[in-house]
């Protein structure tokens, strides 16, 4: 009899040859009911040990429909629990790799990025996205012009506003997990809702026309996965990079609607990181431009959120005169409390896949990001308070204490750690990487100021700033959120159909 629990690392090829037993389509939608039937939760530790977890049944039903062929023997639940038993004993790079701490490093790395995303809260991810790149206030006038996120880019690149790509998302989401008729949970078809629902969207007024956002940007097929799976692979690292349904989670060309594998990935194309993606795919000019935008409006994002405290003083970047024919610039902002000065650096990055994977080249591929010229710009900048000698640096007082902050639009998992920090500049004065996700809550603290969990955090020698956050009080909203999700179809209150208004 089959071992079906093994205690040993199984290698890729056994897992492959028992997933591909079965009919592909019969395993994805036996993965996309009981993904559909998991309850979500911001830490799924609190649930303990799921095998359903989504990076997993997302890895079987990719090499599943890629792989397989079809008119073989249906899936039951037990081939399921099977394979994912096999996925979860699945051999590491750690096995093949020199005794040492950097060793397991590097599988705490790739293993952190493989499963943290899955656990960020989808209201921020939503709200972020349309508070970010729709609702942050940019001067026609600035000495940066926005290129392409201009009035209009989102139905130009999307086929839709960015509103009405969030509901879908919304919507397809909201059928997949919970739709009064079981059976269609796990799938999604636009012909399931009657054209006056689609009242609810701004712009979007047919299934016709969901369907053509949906086809440009959220379904694959068996065939183009077949394509594009990576023939030459290395069986240790596969399964640790790009997966194609987490950018297209749909699932055509099956009968009965669309197949959605895993709810989850279809919330995550509407993330800031999904849009960023899709905005900036190719190497075009508009890509390029589209993500250059989105870092400048990550800058004014970043500080409309810092305008949300109560007890600080706000300053943005100071340009400062060092010579008669030279000025350079300061942090983007710092915030003055009243016995404290934090100088935060925004960095619109996100850690690409060589860092995700903590391989061989891990630090030098690390010193090469962004973070790095951020701590040389708090200490540049803590090098011109402490001078004294520049006028325009008067508003900022030199002789409080100073914290530093590198700000990021995604998290870079274990970057406050030692075995990571001591790959990045020494700092003149203690500087945390924070994710913007981090942020967003650490400015509602209530009860007692941000300078105090700052402080608090570099006593402690916190790992990352949400190690702290058990110890204080938040609001249970942040304004700034909120009126992103406000604007979101499906999330918003529902508006009120024509002939309700006029019947009232």
């Amino acid at each position: 009899m089959r071992q079906t629990s093994p205690f040993h690392p199984v290698p890729e090829p056994v897992y492959f040859e028992r997933l591909l037993r079965h009919d592909p389509t019969s395993l994805t939608r036996l993965i996309a009911t009981s993904s559909a039937a998991v309850p979500f939760a911001r830490n799924p530790g609190s649930l303990g040990f799921n095998p359903l977890a989504p990076w997993a049944v997302l890895d079987v039903a990719w090499v599943s429909l890629a792989r397989g062929r079809d008119n073989r023997r249906p899936a039951s639940g037990q081939d399921l629990r099977e394979i994912l038993n096999l996925f979860w004993a699945l051999d590491d790079p750690v096995t093949r790799e020199p005794e040492g701490m950097e060793r397991w490093d590097g599988f705490l790395q790739r293993t952190i990025h493989h499963q943290a995303p899955w656990q960020e809260d989808n209201y921020s991810q939503l709200s972020r996205t349309i508070a970010w790149l729709s609702q942050t206030p940019y001067p026609a006038d600035s000495d940066d012009p926005l290129e392409v996120i201009v009035p209009g880019w989102d139905k130009h690149r999307l086929g839709c506003s960015l509103a009405d790509y969030l509901g879908i998302t919304n919507l397809i989401w909201g059928c997949a997990t919970a739709h009064p008729n079981p059976r269609r949970r796990g799938r999604f078809a636009v012909d399931w809702y009657p054209a006056e629902d689609y009242d609810q969207f701004d712009g979007l007024r047919s299934p016709a026309q969901i369907k053509k956002v949906l086809n440009r940007h959220l379904v694959t097929t068996k065939n183009k996965l077949r394509a594009s799976f990576p023939a030459d692979h290395d069986p240790l690292w596969r399964r640790f990079g790009h997966n194609p349904l987490r950018s297209t989670p749909l699932v055509g060309g099956v009968p009965g609607g669309y197949l959605v594998p895993v709810p989850a990935a279809v919330l995550d194309k509407a993330s800031p990181l999904g849009l960023y993606h899709t905005g900036g795919d190719n190497m075009s000019k508009w890509g390029k431009s589209f993500t250059t935008d989105v870092g400048r409006l990550f800058e004014r994002y970043v500080g409309r959120h810092l305008a949300l405290l109560p007890d600080a003083e706000v300053h943005p970047e100071i340009l400062v005169k060092i010579s008669k024919s030279q000025s350079k610039k300061t942090v983007d902002f710092f915030a003055v409390f009243p016995d404290l000065v934090l100088l935060i650096e925004v960095k619109s990055t996100r850690p690409n896949q060589q860092l995700r994977l903590g391989g061989p080249d891990f630090a030098t591929r690390l010193r090469d990001t962004p973070i790095n010229k951020g701590f040389e710009q708090i200490n540049r900048s803590v090098d011109f308070l402490r001078t004294g000698r520049h006028p325009e640096l008067a508003d900022i007082p030199a002789g409080r204490q100073m914290i530093g902050m590198v700000v990021t639009a995604e998290p870079f998992h274990q970057i406050n750690t030692p075995a990571q920090r001591k790959h990045l500049p020494e700092t003149k004065i203690p500087v945390m990487v924070t994710a913007i996700s981090e942020l967003e809550q650490a400015v509602t603290i209530t009860g007692a100021s941000l300078a105090e969990l700052l402080r608090a955090a570099v006593d402690a020698s916190a790992v990352d700033l949400r190690q702290m956050f058990p110890r204080y009080e938040f609001l249970d909203h942040n304004a700034v959120l909120e009126q992103g999700w406000s604007a979101i179809p499906f999330a918003r209150p529902r508006r009120p159909r024509a002939q309700d208004a006029a019947a009232a």
